[in-house]
């Protein structure tokens, strides 16, 4: 329930297992991206190039969007990088060597929907699962004081020697953060348009991109959700309307610009309205006109942002509805157009519903809603639920107390049972995050007893340092009671189940003909110039072949094959060949 106050804000893949062949809009790979944005803030940070740790990095500005190539930042990298003998590989093996290997995850072809089931291209039926995350720049700019980067908490969640099996991660985006206002937990939502397209491009070139190309690399599904709510903003004046038009504008700016950035990668579903607040569907029955007649005006508020989404992408669409999406009875009336949709249900523990457990019914109260059966007829995913045990109106105020207390035994098993009674009924528990509530995770010992990290204002207040060195751990709530283990055990236990059949695309090329390195194995000349760029075998020049080569450049069998590495031509294979290849990349 985004409006409590207390809550702050609701690969290893190659950038070609993406599941599909054509270029995303010219620019480079996921993989390539992905490394390009590790090594910019390892040199950053072991370098002093950002000063003050605790200041929010600067923008990795591009001279082109379709390149995805930099101009002084990536010069200063290069300079800093040469002084300190840092180079990339200070990102370390672990961080940089499995990017390529797609040796773990699910394969993430487009979805589509068929009946009330979303189904892979085979007509299979798919049934996703995972966890929310925050807001990307939240993490970002708070790393210090959070102990992880977005990116970083995005290789913590799905990896796997923790049993960790997320097949897909929710990825608020938040008007608020995308327009660097005062968080709605202090002031409600911020008036729209909250932002303009200049910062909604900057969010999404530092820290939006390298989070989806992360999620790609780690072969998950992830929901780019249009974070929108907190009252006092309502979505239009009345039962009657109008809608509200500002919102509107704002809404098809967001999808028109976000949409056109993310709609040909297959991995990637889009969440049209996280939580439309008030007028609401309070207390409706599917039969009442009154109900139907609000979702037609929700759907006129809604339906163009969807138009605007088709016109980018035919990927896997997720539509809220009045009140706080607790409220789903609406598209039993109406469904929405443009086809390969699924309709959202949010509810936590302390809601009336859930004291009952009367979730698949058509029970109704003014905080929190029954489903009405509705995933017979259509896709449901259930984007938001969660509950925490300890949660107190002195320490978290009356809201979360009241709506987002509660326990595994009480609600997590009995509402888990209500999740996996249908195939049509996918899920993202709220939040893997040991600060946005209910949290699933603890701050680790780094951070020293009873610190949390509230930060307050993180675009006007300064954000205390205590974590020296990203990242630092989170360790999920030892409580039984809580969240953490359980959602985690679960997506373990289920993470074979109803998952997308198909392989992940081999895209190894090899060299024809004419003598070639025997080291190391695999490695190829893209450009068919007798140097050997592509170190990986993946077909392409990139940052983990700068890695590889700046590992290993010394080695014995890198030396026996120096005429193929001497990408500065003086004859020998030293760190000037290394620097020599980073510039081509």
């Amino acid at each position: 329930m985004a409006a409590v106050a207390a809550r702050c804000g609701k690969a290893r893949r190659n950038a070609a297992s993406a599941g599909r062949s054509r270029p995303v809009h010219g620019r480079v790979g996921a993989s390539q991206r992905l490394i390009h944005s590790r090594a910019y803030e390892t040199i950053y940070r072991r370098t002093g190039a950002w000063g003050d740790p605790g200041r929010r990095r600067p923008p990795m500005t591009h001279e082109s969007r379709d390149t995805g190539r930099t101009g002084t930042s990536r010069r200063r990298f290069l300079k800093a990088a040469a002084g300190s003998g840092a180079l990339i590989a200070t990102a370390g093996a672990g961080a940089l060597g499995g990017v390529n290997a797609a040796d773990h995850g699910i394969p993430t072809p487009q979805l589509s929907v068929s009946g009330n089931t979303i189904v892979d291209p085979s007509g299979n039926t798919v049934k996703l699962r995972g966890v929310n995350m925050a807001d990307s720049k939240r993490l970002d700019v708070t790393a210090p004081a959070r102990g992880m980067t977005a990116t970083q908490v995005v290789e913590m969640l799905t990896d796997e020697s923790r049993d960790f099996y997320p097949r897909v991660i929710r990825i608020p985006v938040q008007p608020v953060d995308i327009g660097e206002h005062t968080p709605g937990s202090i002031d409600g939502a911020p008036e729209p348009v909250a932002f303009d397209e200049e910062q909604l491009r900057d969010y999404i070139d530092t820290h939006l991109r390298p989070v989806v190309d992360t999620v790609a690399a780690n072969n998950v599904y992830c929901i780019l959700d249009y974070h929108r709510h907190w009252k006092p903003l309502e979505w239009a004046e009345g039962q009657t309307g109008p809608i509200n038009q500002d919102l509107h504008e704002e809404g098809l700016l967001f999808w028109d610009v976000v949409a056109e950035e993310f709609g040909d990668e297959d991995h990637v579903l889009f969440e049209v309205y996280n939580e439309p607040t008030e007028p609401a569907l309070y207390g409706g029955q599917p039969s009442d006109t009154w109900v139907c007649d609000l979702w037609s005006l929700f759907k006129e508020q809604v339906q163009p942002w969807v138009d605007t989404i088709r016109e980018h992408s035919g990927n896997h669409v997720i539509v809220g509805s009045p009140g706080w999406s607790q409220h789903i009875q609406g598209v039993l009336c109406e469904e929405f157009d443009g086809g390969n949709l699924s309709y959202t249900y949010h509810i936590y523990a302390g809601h009336a519903v859930s004291q009952n457990q009367g979730w698949a019914l058509g029970e109704e109260s003014a905080k929190g809603g029954g489903t009405y059966g509705v995933y017979e007829q259509v896709p449901m995913f259930v984007t938001e639920f969660g509950w925490q045990s300890d949660l107190t109106i002195q320490d978290h105020g009356y809201g979360a107390a009241t709506y987002l207390k509660g326990t595994t035994e009480e609600f997590g098993k009995p509402f888990m049972e209500f999740l996996e009674s249908s195939p049509a009924i996918n899920w993202t528990a709220w939040c893997a995050d040991p600060v946005w509530l209910p949290a699933m995770f603890d701050l680790g010992d780094w951070a020293g007893d009873g610190y949390v990290d509230s930060v307050g204002n993180p675009y006007e207040d300064e954000i205390p340092t205590e974590c020296e060195e990203l990242p630092c751990e989170w360790d999920l709530k030892p409580d039984q009671a809580d969240m953490g283990q359980f959602i985690m055990s679960t997506l373990a236990d289920k993470r074979d189940d109803m998952i997308p059949s198909g392989e992940i695309p081999d895209t190894t090329t090899t060299t024809p003909g004419g003598e070639t390195p025997d080291w190391p194995a695999g490695a190829t000349d893209p450009d068919g110039d007798g140097l050997y760029e592509d170190l990986s075998g993946d077909g392409d020049l990139n940052f983990p072949d700068v890695n590889h080569l700046f590992q290993n450049s010394d080695s014995s069998a890198a030396q026996a094959n120096t005429q193929f590495y001497d990408f500065d031509g003086d004859g020998d294979l030293d760190s000037q060949d290394v620097l020599a290849l980073f510039e081509l990349v």
